[in-house]
């Protein structure tokens, strides 16, 4: 479908319609007959309004059936949703489920009725995401009718925006009302209540009619995509009515927190912990924490902000509009200029703006029920009422930026790798496959490098000096500058350490059922950077080993593929990390390969050496089995090619 927000061509025909059509619809029922006379639309005009027409009811009709009205245990309350995966992962807003309670009831259109359950939330930025669940004589096959994200940095205003939900609980069959307006403004700021919570920073203004009721719905553009989730309407003193002037959360701040949701954490956001003050056309830092992260990589009083996020900043409340679109532990960018004129480039990882505890529930007095307190009756409204709080009191008293709930995470984990795992799933699993490789280092040293891979997840890797094997349950290292030398047994530790076997575990870890299952149990980690691409942050852990750490790049059900960035048995990458480019598919299989991979270290990825592919061979598993058996007996030699 063509979108209608990049209409920019015929601006003068287009001006002539849109005036001709809010003339007709005010005075029309006046005197239709002398209108109708005087001014008709040429044919060429009318077709342009019908197209559009067409264009808006194809538009509603894509995404009508992905938006949920959301209720709580009761299917009391009130407020909206918009889910984004067919398995019913669903976006609404803090505020929304924060009076439902941790659990409860969605409306679908169709008088559709699903439970529904929360996975994690962000008081800051007001966006929760919570679980659609099928019904008990739902398909083994069924999915929830969904709407991607889109990019809202692609919003401008006087483009056309629609809103869904559930304005005053008007709906009768749980189909929502649509009120369509456009944008008045982007990147706006709307401060919070309480302690850092319901901060709008960097939001959509429409005059699209936001209602109670409609939080937490989505703001769709006219291709169908979901381009801000509706939060706040200017009702303060008016009634509570909206006047025109209505709020949603960007999709690219909500694309940020997602994978910090998905991991069941209370999310925080982030802080350099310092201020910047605008002097003299200047962004300069006024305050700074002594022993804030950013001050220990360089950042000083005095300093001057040229870029945050690769944004050129201009005056202090740009840079707090964008800060608050970035979760607690976001490897942020900023470039400074010193009292010197020197120009210097920081990145560090943000810290957490903390929030207040939630107020204690008040707890019902025995003597506050109007029935016995061994009776069989159900509880009271005010006793699920404060049930509800204690439950969110729960929540929201959790360590923020936790795993809150890891048998709920270890779910999305699955979602999430069976989707990337899908090609290795296909492949042949006696296939095998020898890369031939080139190795560069940053001095400009060269070498070759071979590693032979095979479907079962067993790996040989082969440098002038050195092989290391995996045979499925131990890693081996053999010195091939010793005469004789034995192979030895490698502790995993050591083995994560080396980027040779490292890059060699990243390609095999697809063939493993979870992958990475020989590192220890999988976790969504939270949200991050990698290769300057948003990324799912996972970590294997097991209680005898260091964790490690792996990188995902794309979105789960769209046309932007998952793919395997980084792996690295440090989260900053101190010690060196593998950095995967290039996926190329192996021939006559499903599954591709990176043909290139660089050693990378600390936040920045700075590349210290990398291996590029020259070619790949499939080799028969008898060959592979041989190399093997060659590479770990104590009889071996030296092994010619």
């Amino acid at each position: 479908m063509r979108n209608l927000s990049n209409l920019n061509r015929d601006a003068i025909v287009r001006t002539r319609i849109g005036l001709w059509a809010v003339a007709l619809y005010c005075l029309m029922p006046i005197s239709g007959l002398l209108w109708a006379q005087n001014t008709a639309l040429t044919d060429a005009e009318l077709k342009k309004v019908l197209d559009f027409q067409q264009q808006r009811v194809s538009a509603i009709d894509q995404v009508i059936n992905s938006v949920v009205a959301i209720y709580d245990q009761d299917r009391g309350g009130g407020g909206s949703g918009v889910v984004i995966t067919p398995t019913g992962i669903t976006l609404t807003n803090h505020h929304v489920v924060s009076g439902a309670g941790v659990e409860g009831w969605g409306g679908m259109a169709g008088d559709k009725i699903y439970r529904w359950k929360l996975i994690g939330t962000d008081p800051g930025g007001d966006v929760s995401l919570i679980q659609m669940i099928p019904n008990d004589d739902a398909d083994d096959d069924f999915e929830f009718p969904f709407t991607l994200l889109g990019d809202s940095d692609e919003v401008q205003v006087g483009h056309w925006a629609l809103a869904m939900g559930n304005p005053f609980i008007l709906t009768e069959d749980q189909s929502p009302t649509v009120t369509l307006g456009i944008v008045s403004g982007v990147k706006r700021y709307q401060a919070g209540a309480g302690r850092n919570q319901l901060v709008y920073g960097n939001c959509i203004q429409v005059d699209s009619s936001i209602n109670p009721g409609n939080s937490g719905g989505p703001l769709f553009n006219m291709s169908g995509e979901v381009i801000g989730i509706n939060g706040r309407g200017s009702f303060q003193d008016r009634g509570r009515v909206n006047v025109g002037l209505g709020y949603a959360i960007s999709s690219n701040q909500i694309k940020n927190f997602i994978p910090e949701l998905l991991a069941t954490k209370l999310v925080e956001h982030g802080t350099l912990d310092a201020n910047f003050s605008d002097r003299d056309g200047k962004v300069v830092c006024s305050t700074l924490s002594v022993d804030a992260p950013a001050s220990a990589a360089g950042l000083e009083l005095g300093d001057e902000m040229l870029e945050f996020e690769g944004t050129t900043i201009k005056t202090s409340n740009q840079f707090t509009n964008l800060i608050c679109t970035l979760p607690e532990g976001w490897p942020a960018r900023l470039k400074i200029r010193k009292p010197d004129q020197a120009e210097v480039e920081i990145q560090v990882r943000l810290l957490g703006l903390p929030y207040a505890r939630p107020a204690k529930p008040k707890v019902l007095k025995p003597g506050k029920r109007s029935v016995p307190k061994d009776s069989d009756s159900p509880p009271t409204e005010e006793e699920k009422i404060v049930r509800r709080k204690i439950e969110m009191a729960k929540v929201l008293s959790a360590a923020p930026g936790t795993v809150r709930d890891p048998k709920l995470n270890s779910t999305y984990v699955r979602e999430i790798m069976g989707q990337w795992q899908q090609p290795y799933a296909a492949s042949v699993r006696d296939g095998c496959w020898r890369l031939n490789d080139s190795v560069a280092d940053r001095n400009g040293g060269t070498s070759k490098l071979r590693t032979w891979l095979c479907a079962d997840g067993r790996f040989v890797v082969k440098s002038a000096e050195m092989i290391w094997i995996f045979d499925g349950e131990n890693f081996y290292q053999r010195n091939l500058t010793v005469a004789d030398s034995l192979p030895r047994i490698l502790p995993t530790v050591e083995a994560k350490a080396r980027f040779e076997v490292l890059q060699a575990i990243v390609m095999t870890a697809g063939f493993h059922d979870p992958p990475f299952s020989t590192m220890g149990d999988l976790l969504i980690d939270g949200a991050d950077l990698c290769d300057h691409q948003i990324a799912h942050r996972f970590v294997a852990n097991n209680s005898d080993l260091e964790p490690l750490y792996f990188w995902l790049t794309g979105t789960m059900y769209s046309p932007n593929p998952l793919r395997l960035r980084k792996c690295s048995a440090n989260i900053d990458c101190r010690e060196g990390g593998v950095l995967l480019k290039n996926w190329q598919p192996v021939d006559g299989e499903k599954f591709s390969i990176p043909l290139v991979r660089h050693d990378v270290r600390g936040l920045g990825e700075q590349v210290s050496r990398t291996i590029t592919n020259d070619s790949i061979e499939s080799i028969a598993i008898q060959e592979f089995e041989k190399r093997i058996e060659a590479q770990t007996v104590k009889t071996m030699g030296t092994d010619a090619e």
